[in-house]
């Protein structure tokens, strides 16, 4: 007979932070210290050494990712085309979790779903076709499963004795199959003792109240929360509820809060305040600057650098650029990256030229060649495989960045070289298998938490308690938090579950049980604290947004008598009156500001005129535009900001917005309406129209040439050539000559230069002149803002054309036409609505369709507004927005205030109107 392999004794517990705890209740038994005490994954690794289990075989994800291409009508189909990736990982967790719910010896029944919903019927039917086509292959945690269930103990160089807490941590079937193989292989060698010892330590972490309740308010939460109610307890210091600005200000208010704790309580040792704080990257960053410069040393605190995978990032946007239309961001990334051959900051002006619509690039000179030819790389495109392979190798071998940088570019050259053994022998090119090829990831910089026996004791909200504390301050309690809300699979909704577990029994767990789970765990972390509990409310999100306390405060509330509302319970260390209200709230000593440097009006680095800020090398004020006056009309914090160059400068996806929208119908009417050319033929107008909006949109938006945006561009099409129609047709009537297109004036007004660029100059019988402006919209709002007296655009081009004339001074001819010009009007062809508004009369217009005169001064209103936003500008004053002045510009002024929407720092800084005193 065999003789029975020696025993090993493991503790399962949920995680790491679990274990972590464990290990120091079995150190502190002498006879125990050998035990292990680790997490599932722990138990699976220590298996495998003790039974010498197999590795599994390699090509899980090759084979699942063939697999679920060969079945084109399963359920994920349509999603796998659009995102491979993401709907690989939805399917086999759903499939891990489907296989998970039955016993490992038990095949799934088709016949037994006909009892289920039409959905989840289908998904399953999929599943279990996905199962049968893998032909035996499993994922990585089920196969290592099926493995050790199928190795006799008596091959293996130890048995493993499981100790664990029903439900602590959930298991699946077959992970219970293994824990319930484990045990029979170990029971010959199991002594009652060493049971009792095991589980007595094991059941310290399914406590959700402790075994010492706190008499006051903590210990009510302790032991009530989310539980039965019983009669209200008086609210005392022992829990509190802190409402703060955002996570940057909780994580200094921490800090204080702890600074005062060790000052007040000598006894009170660091290690005996936990933190417990949210599955954060930003909360971990924020605590461990707070906590750094408080001079505060923390334990446990998980803060896990990333650093860009630049070398598989800058090759996966490659392969977007060769692939016809190109994004405009896969470019930009491109042209960004630190692995191009020019600098840092030439890649980042070439990358915000392509996001704002300019596709005209030029390599920056001090690239040379090396730069010529990777921007040829990046405008091209590939049909054929050879072809993009060689652009790849091409790509590859230009990539720089210097010694800094090698190691990505490494990673660069191999992700294309891995490329190009793909594209071998291939004859066509499955872009979308190759940028799964070439995915980037992230890069863990390996740090690990610091684990120390002095720090302030950090959790984390998705884990157990790793050591007791005395004071604990709960970090980020707000909406979606404590516990946090279980995510949803996009397989199987909380429905299609119920109806898996009542028809076909399977033990899957449902959104229900994991949020049960989650609160079990939020008491038995609030259980770890014996003294006092504070939860800190940030009001606002990592973004700015405003969100409110988290659900679980709903639960509290009722615990306690006071206030009727919930939210009443939140002190707000903004508001003085509630201030006074927070124990531990460290308060700077009051004192007057202190500026950087002094700033008066004689200091010669404060220049009071704010025209001036931009000047020209001989010190010249520059021109301002029809469209920068009118920004200053509306905002002059907008204005200044613009002015400084600080305004925001996103990236956004390519999207057929207004503007572009607009700069395509620009385009389109300077091909079609040129100076010294007879107007279109009406025969084929809409032709032509057609082929110049195509040449715009190849030249402005490629991305419009993609199949998704089909319909956009038929929209586009159809209406830019009735718009055109309608011009030719007025243009005709009027008799009109076309002059010059998209011309430069340039003159002065209010005594500073102005210039722009006039869309169209037509010069009429009798050596009249016309000055057009195009808008891609409809009449209505423009004729308003014009009845009401402030429009300033085309009144400014017409002074431009008395004052000045052409920027150019080159184009002897035009310019003398335009000097004799006899009367100026001006007129807004407004394309959606093919309508003309014209503020001058004109011989003609009469036959014209939708040609309407207006005959008040259109701009009187809106000149005067300027003046009096130039005189303060120039005195040093900016007047600050008010909030009625959004109303004031629609209603009264008949004008959409974009510029209020320029930078979010206009908003930021506008003032109520009690504030700003009645100023305008």
């Amino acid at each position: 007979m065999t003789e029975a392999p020696p025993v090993l004794t493991f503790l399962l517990v949920p995680d790491a932070s679990a274990a972590r705890r464990v290990r120091r209740l079995v150190a502190a038994r002498g006879p125990c210290s050998g035990w292990l005490v680790g997490s599932w994954g722990g138990l699976i690794d220590a298996v495998q050494r003790a039974y010498l289990a197999p590795v599994p075989a390699p090509g899980w994800p090759d084979a699942l990712q063939e697999v679920l291409a060969a079945l084109p009508d399963a359920f994920w189909a349509r999603s796998l085309e659009v995102a491979p990736i993401e709907t690989t990982q939805a399917v086999e967790a759903a499939l891990v979790q489907l296989y998970g719910a039955y016993a490992p010896a038990r095949a799934p029944d088709v016949a037994t779903l006909a009892g289920l919903p039409e959905r989840p019927r289908r998904h399953v039917r999929d599943l279990l076709r996905l199962a049968e086509s893998l032909k035996g292959r499993l994922p990585e945690g089920l196969a290592v499963i099926r493995d050790l269930l199928a190795i006799d103990v008596s091959h293996a160089l130890h048995a493993v004795r499981v100790h664990r807490i029903d439900g602590v941590p959930s298991l699946t079937r077959w992970q219970e199959a293994l824990v319930e193989k484990l045990n029979r292989d170990a029971e010959s060698s199991v002594t009652a003792e060493s049971d009792h010892t095991a589980m007595e330590i094991l059941e310290i972490l399914s406590r959700e109240s402790p075994a010492e309740v706190h008499p006051g308010a903590l210990g009510v939460i302790q032991s009530q929360l989310f539980a039965a109610r019983g009669v209200p307890a008086p609210p005392d210091a022992s829990v509190q509820w802190v409402g703060v600005r955002d996570f940057l200000q909780e994580a200094e208010v921490a800090a204080g809060m702890v600074q005062r704790m060790l000052a007040e309580h000598l006894d009170l040792r660091p290690a005996e305040i936990g933190l417990l704080v949210p599955d954060s990257f930003e909360y971990a960053v924020a605590l461990q600057d707070a906590f750094r410069l408080a001079g505060l040393p923390l334990s446990g605190l998980q803060v896990e650098h990333w650093r860009r995978d630049l070398g598989r990032e800058v090759v996966f946007h490659f392969l977007y650029c060769r692939q016809r239309p190109a994004p405009a961001m896969a470019l930009a990334v491109c042209l960004a990256s630190p692995l191009m051959p020019w600098s840092r900051e030439d890649g980042g002006r070439l990358a915000q030229s392509v996001m704002d619509g300019d596709y005209g690039l030029r390599a920056p000179a001090a690239a040379g060649v090396a730069g010529q030819q990777m921007l040829d790389l990046l405008r091209g495109d590939d049909s054929v495989p050879s072809g993009l392979a060689n652009a790849l190798r091409a790509f590859a071998a230009l990539l720089d960045g210097g010694e800094r940088f090698a190691a990505h570019r490494l990673q660069a050259r191999d992700t294309v070289e891995r490329l190009c053994e793909f594209l071998k022998g291939s004859i066509d090119i499955d872009w979308s298998a190759l940028r799964r090829a070439a995915q980037p990831r992230f890069v863990p910089s390996g740090e690990v938490p610091d684990f120390n026996q002095e720090g302030v004791t950090v959790w984390r909200e998705s884990q157990e308690t790793w050591r007791p504390v005395r004071r604990l301050l709960v970090l980020g309690f707000a909406q979606g938090r404590y516990p946090a809300a279980p995510g949803s699979s996009p397989v199987f909704s909380a429905d299609d579950v119920q109806a898996l577990r009542d028809q076909l029994g399977l033990p899957i767990p449902t959104p229900g049980d994991e949020l049960a789970r989650r609160r079990g765990r939020l008491r038995r972390q609030l259980g770890a604290a014996a003294e006092s509990v504070a939860f800190l409310v940030p009001r606002r999100d990592f973004a700015g947004k405003p969100q409110s306390p988290s659900d679980s405060l709903v639960f509290m509330h009722p615990l306690f008598t006071g206030p009727e509302s919930a939210q009443e319970r939140v002190l707000d260390i903004e508001a003085a009156e509630l201030r006074d209200g927070v124990s531990y709230l460290a308060l700077a000593e009051p004192a007057a500001p202190e500026p950087p440097r002094p700033l008066t009006a004689d200091d010669p680095r404060f220049d009071r005129d704010l025209l001036q800020i931009r000047t020209t090398r001989e010190g010249e004020q520059k021109p301002e535009s029809p469209s920068s006056l009118e920004t200053l009309m509306v905002s002059r914090l907008a204005w200044l900001l613009r002015r400084l160059g600080a305004e925001p400068r996103g990236w956004a996806p390519e999207g057929p917005d207004v503007r572009l929208l607009g700069t395509l119908a620009h385009e389109v009417f300077e091909y079609l309406f040129r100076p010294g050319m007879d107007l279109p033929e009406l025969t084929d107008l809409e032709a032509r129209t057609l082929g110049f909006l195509d040449v715009a949109i190849r030249e402005r938006a490629p991305f419009l040439m993609a199949p998704q945006w089909q319909v956009e561009r038929r929209h586009l099409a159809v209406g830019m050539a009735r718009a055109a129609l309608a011009w030719r047709n007025a243009l005709d009537k009027l008799g009109a000559e076309v002059l010059a297109g998209e011309a430069w004036l340039q003159g002065t007004w209010a005594g500073i230069p102005i210039h722009g660029q006039a869309d169209l100059i037509l010069g009429l019988p009798g050596d009249r002149l016309l000055v057009v402006d195009y808008k891609r919209s409809k009449s209505a709002k423009r004729r308003e803002q014009m009845e009401k007296g402030y429009d300033s655009q085309a009144n400014l081009y017409r002074t431009m054309l008395q004052t000045g004339g052409l920027k150019n001074d080159d184009q002897g001819p035009l310019a003398e036409r335009l000097r004799r010009g006899a009367a100026i009007g001006t007129v807004y062809y407004m394309m959606n609505d093919q309508t003309g508004l014209a503020d001058t009369a004109l011989p003609g217009t009469g036959g014209i369709p939708d040609w309407q005169t207006l005959d008040n001064d259109v701009s009187g209103a809106a000149m005067a507004l300027i003046r009096q936003r130039l005189d303060e500008v120039r005195a040093g004053l900016l007047v600050l927005n008010r909030e009625s002045d959004a109303e004031f510009f629609q209603k009264e002024a008949g004008i959409t205030p974009y510029a209020l929407e320029n930078s979010p720092l206009v908003k930021l800084f506008t003032v109520t109107d009690e504030d700003a005193g009645g100023a305008a």
